[in-house]
């Protein structure tokens, strides 16, 4: 299991393309009906959940599961990961000596490791490793792996955003012999255990051209690594047909626990709508995010509960709209503007007939339920009030033109209108229908709202070069509250994920303390006055918390959730199982 990946990288530091924009055929059959999923007898029923039993003869182990992805991966690298889609797949290749739980928690993979030391100035830490682990290719999984693996990912040629936060405090990383690591970091900080979760990539593969391609991305050799990696994991990639599908095998080699599916298929089906059709005819086994409108009302039908059940449950992820503040637009850096803005969006609108009911109004940068979350924040949750986002545009500066009925504002001399585009990227039907009720509501206190659609990887290299004015998506959960690091930090706009060009010291120099405090409830303080303080800031407006809305076809046990969904978490699913002469299966 790809270590950094479920340690590190989180929807803070991976986009989920699920907010972007997919419209779906209709909503006529949710026309004066509400739903309840409490009264849904597809919803989590008892033997989804069902461990596995003692008796493995039970269990079919030469079965194929079909899991579909919304959008197409770039890299199957775990240093480079940056979507996730990327960690999803990745995480069945690659293994590492630490992982993270369910509940978000940092452990050792006790299969690799054999001991674990930590000095008592929680600055140096001593990793065995069990010897007979290898790489795919044969070759012995070792220290010097790990040695390299650090090396590369702090090297200034090799451009690995999601990877570089966090390992950059390991200021030391030496082979004690081939199977014992030492790892050093100078002070002794809070986040010191995930420091040390970084991804682990084969040190004989990516040695080889380094002289010809210092970035380890560049040229035909590493795209080939890249795209077909040797990993350590218990799956091996055997076919990437490009935007169609990626099938893996399960690596008999792998001497750690294997998984019982033989097989994986990522089928990458973009439309929600297709999605699910293919779900009916038994082409996928799992859609991880059916819509609001799917979950509630299309599949309450004859064709979903003859092969499906659905999971709902709590995680830890919003949906937004963020603001270019940068200063490359006339609007946006501008508090009073972002307030404008948020005081027009009507989120109770958008959660009862967008989103069914089914989520609940973000409350800024942590989930409710999350052990940092500042419940000051909702008592000054900002509401729909368009009088309020009339009153804030008039003290900005923006003027209504009583001719036309749109603001503007003299700029240098040259009267501009306030006139924007809204950037989406092609994933659901949330954004599209969220950005139609603002356009409304924006027009009548005299804003105008486009609206842009772009295919996933292009949405993400756009919002990475900080070339738009307004974009919507979404953020998943970090397992630990510094993992925002990357995002707010005024420094992360040039290196890391602060992609709107946000900026507070106050709050960059409380992330600094964050990372310094071991006393529990003190670091909760510091987390909760950071986000507080970026939501007065309003670089965004928090729209909504995703729940987790799964479709499973009825024949897989053994599912869990947490925080992050149904994924990316230590087993996930390669703890999923199915029972012998299960007659309802994908093909």
């Amino acid at each position: 299991m790809n270590q950094r990946e479920r340690i590190l990288i989180f929807l803070c530091i991976g986009l989920l393309s699920v907010f972007g924009c997919r419209k779906p055929e209709s909503d006529s059959t949710s026309e004066g009906v509400s739903y309840d999923p409490k009264n849904d007898p597809l919803v989590n029923p008892a033997s989804l959940f069902e461990p596995p039993p003692k008796d493995q003869t039970q269990i079919a182990t030469d079965e194929t599961l079909y899991l579909q992805l919304d959008g197409s991966p770039n890299t199957l690298n775990p240093i480079f990961l940056s979507s996730q889609y990327e960690m999803i797949v990745s995480s069945i290749f690659f293994t590492g000596p630490f992982t993270i739980d369910k509940e978000m928690k940092w452990k050792i993979n006790e299969e690799l490791v054999e001991s674990f030391e930590e000095s008592e100035d929680h600055k140096e830490f001593i990793v065995k490793l069990k010897p007979g682990f290898t790489w795919q290719d044969g070759r012995p999984f070792t220290a010097h792996d790990i040695v390299y693996s650090w090396q590369e990912i702090l090297d200034p040629c090799v451009p690995c955003l999601t990877s570089k936060p966090g390992t950059d405090k390991v200021t030391e990383c030496v082979a004690l012999n081939d199977y014992t690591v030492k790892y050093v970091q100078d002070e002794p900080l809070a986040t010191r255990l995930w420091n040390i979760g970084f991804s682990i990539i084969p040190k004989h593969i990516f040695e080889k051209d380094k002289k010809n391609h210092p970035d380890l991305k560049t040229g035909q050799y590493y795209n080939q690594q890249n795209r077909h990696p040797v990993g350590s994991g218990p799956y091996k990639i055997v076919e990437w047909k490009e935007h169609d599908k990626i099938v893996a095998e399960r690596w008999e080699g792998y001497k750690g626990k294997k998984p019982y599916f033989k097989r994986i298929v990522f089928r990458i089906i973009p439309d929600n709508n297709v999605a699910l059709l293919s779900f009916e005819k038994q082409g996928v086994d799992v859609v991880e995010q059916l819509s609001p409108q799917q979950f509630a009302f299309e599949t309450n039908s004859g064709s979903f509960s003859k092969v499906g059940v659905k999971v709902l449950g709590t995680e830890w992820s919003f949906g937004y709209i963020g603001w270019n503040m940068d200063g490359s637009n006339p609007f946006f850096a501008d508090k009073r503007v972002r307030y404008a803005m948020t005081h027009a969006l009507n989120i109770p609108l958008i959660l009862d007939k967008v989103y069914c009911n089914l989520a609940t109004q973000a409350q800024g940068i942590y989930h409710p339920d999350s052990w940092m979350y500042n419940p000051k924040v909702k008592e000054i949750l900002m509401d729909y009030d368009l009088e309020k986002s009339r009153a804030y545009l008039d003290e900005a500066g923006w003027k209504v033109d009583p001719q036309d009925g749109w603001r503007y504002k003299q700029i240098q001399g040259k009267k501009v209108k306030f006139e924007f585009t809204l950037l989406m990227s092609q994933g659901s039907p949330i954004a599209p229908q969220m950005a139609a009720i603002f356009q409304e509501d924006l027009k009548k206190v005299g804003v105008s709202m486009k609206t842009r659609q772009v295919e996933w990887s292009s949405f993400v290299q756009t919002v990475r070069k900080h070339e738009f004015q307004a974009e919507t998506a979404g953020w998943g959960t970090g397992a630990d509250p510094d993992m925002g690091w990357n995002l707010w930090r005024t420094e992360e706009y040039k290196t890391g994920r602060n992609y709107g060009g946000y900026s507070n010291p106050k709050v960059d120099e409380l992330f600094e303390l964050g990372r310094k405090e071991f006393d529990f409830e003190k670091r909760r303080k510091i987390y909760q006055q950071i986000h507080l303080l970026i939501y007065e800031d309003q670089p965004y407006i928090w729209i909504y918390n995703r729940p987790i809305k799964a479709a499973f076809n009825k024949r897989i046990r053994g599912v869990q959730t947490g925080p992050r969904g149904i994924y990316l978490f230590d087993p996930s699913f390669e703890a999923w199982w199915v029972a012998k002469a299960n007659p309802i299966k994908a093909n």
